[in-house]
């Protein structure tokens, strides 16, 4: 019985670390974009 709760807790614990991980590169790809988008406005700036 103790096993298998230790089994279904370390599951449990690997399923919410991927998730995360996953909102974690969602935020950075976010920025990153954004960060993009900035630069490409200023370049377009200095172009003019």
């Amino acid at each position: 019985m103790i096993k298998l709760n230790l089994n279904l807790i370390a599951a449990v614990m690997l399923f919410v670390i991927l998730i995360s991980i996953q909102y974690t590169l969602n935020k950075i790809l976010l920025l990153l974009k954004e960060i993009k988008a900035i630069l490409l406005a200023k370049r377009d700036k200095y172009d003019r």
